[in-house]
């Protein structure tokens, strides 16, 4: 085996096809930290000219000469071979102390314990403590397996929907009912999924705005998001996507209802005067209540659309797709049109361009890990249940020290220098 600096070329090639592959570990990541003043190293153990172990490493000055590296979500390399990761590890040390790094952090996109969508472990089912185990005994410091949400770093624990081998029409149907039937009104209203453009962005961050003040939380703002569409947009690995309603078409349908269902109550009504059937009128009572919902929806839409015009937005997203899996990275909604369902028409339509493209899964992203109706995230997360897709739990962040007194003394006045701002 040797241990070697990769080309660009060569790494995104084995990248492209490894079990583990993820965006972070990309060209398109590498451009997005270099903008942001990190060097870029590609590094990889070959076996007989083939590649067998790769990750893409970010470097950035920290304090006195020394350096901070990161393997985001990586390496790409099977941890279970600790044979071949002992040696990719030993001179990966070598390679980072020689550009004088003070600290080494991963988070590999690797699962820790299969779990239920309740989160409680799988009896029988896959862990890989002995991976942990094996990068503790090399001297990584495991960051803990943690829950909730932190916006600082990558989410230990995700949401996905695995649909390998399936068809749109097959995979609706795994849903809960209450999700396929949102997909559904979604496309009988004519919810309209669009592609925003770079110039349209602001459309993307008034939602996210909105959506950051309602969950009380603090984002990106729109100089990262531009940049982000800049990277990734030149390969398609990128779409911002905005979803809207014409209430022009909708009052439209609305009516079309209402025609139909007054119909139903005339024709009730004209029976139950030569037949006064116990099924008659529960018909006539049915139709009747529909009538009384559809008034008061069309008359909700009239004043809406005097408010607001013919054409709202609803929602936004933005989505990565590369390698298995399309990821949503994040997403809002105007609470005032939740009626409207609209996400699901946004994941629905990246769902199956996914399917199209033979990928494996779709990513709703982070979740906290917490399950009881307590925690922040509950009501998002009973959201991404409806899906009925699986909870992944990853291994999580893990430090590696090659100075520990420097990293000792940066810690020290890190923390003075905080407790003085305090």
């Amino acid at each position: 085996m040797e241990f070697l600096q990769l080309k660009e070329e060569e790494f995104m090639e084995f990248a492209d096809t490894h079990p583990l592959r993820n965006m972070w570990q990309t060209k398109e990541m590498a451009e997005t930290r270099r903008i942001r003043g990190f060097d870029i190293y590609y590094v990889g153990v070959k076996e007989n000219g083939k590649i067998i172990a790769g990750s893409m490493i970010s470097t950035i000055p920290l304090f006195m000469g020394y350096k901070y590296a990161q393997a985001l979500r990586g390496y790409l390399i099977d941890f279970n071979n600790f044979e071949l990761f002992d040696f990719f590890h030993n001179h990966l040390v070598e390679f980072l102390k020689e550009k004088k790094c003070m600290k080494l952090r991963i988070d590999p996109y690797l699962e820790y314990c299969q779990r239920d969508l309740d989160g409680n472990a799988v009896e029988g089912g896959f862990n890989n403590q002995p991976v942990v185990d094996h990068l503790a005994a090399l001297g990584y410091k495991h960051n803990g397996f943690t829950r909730g949400i932190d916006l600082g770093v990558e989410p230990r624990w995700m949401y996905t929907i695995p649909y390998k081998g399936l068809q749109p029409d097959e995979l609706i149907k795994t849903f809960e009912r209450n999700c396929q039937r949102s997909i559904k009104n979604t496309e009988k209203f004519n919810v309209t999924v669009r592609e925003l453009k770079r110039e349209d962005l602001h459309l993307f961050m008034d939602v996210m705005k909105h959506t950051e003040e309602r969950r009380e939380f603090e984002g990106r703002d729109e100089t990262y998001y531009t940049m982000m569409y800049d990277v990734y947009s030149k390969n398609d690995n990128i779409k911002f996507l905005y979803c809207e309603e014409n209430l022009v078409d909708y009052l439209g349908i609305l009516n079309k209802d209402l025609a139909a269902q007054q119909k139903i109550e005339a024709d009730a009504l004209k029976r139950l005067e030569s037949q006064n059937s116990k099924k008659m009128r529960n018909k006539l009572n049915e139709a009747q209540n529909q009538i009384q919902q559809l008034n008061k929806k069309i008359a909700d839409i009239e004043k809406l659309r005097a408010e607001k015009g013919d054409v709202i937005v609803l929602s936004s997203g933005v989505f990565f797709t590369y390698g298995r899996e399309t990821i949503c990275l994040m997403s809002g909604v105007y609470d005032e049109y939740m009626q409207f369902a609209s996400p699901f028409a946004m994941h629905w339509k990246m769902m199956k361009e996914g399917i199209a493209k033979g990928q494996d899964r779709y990513n709703l992203y982070g979740i906290s890990g917490i399950f009881e109706k307590e925690a922040n995230d509950y009501g998002v997360y009973l959201f991404k249940k409806e899906w009925n897709g699986e909870v992944n739990e990853l291994l999580g962040e893990f430090d590696y020290i090659f100075n520990p007194f420097m990293n000792s003394v940066y810690n020290t006045l890190r923390s003075i220098k905080h407790k003085i701002k305090g």
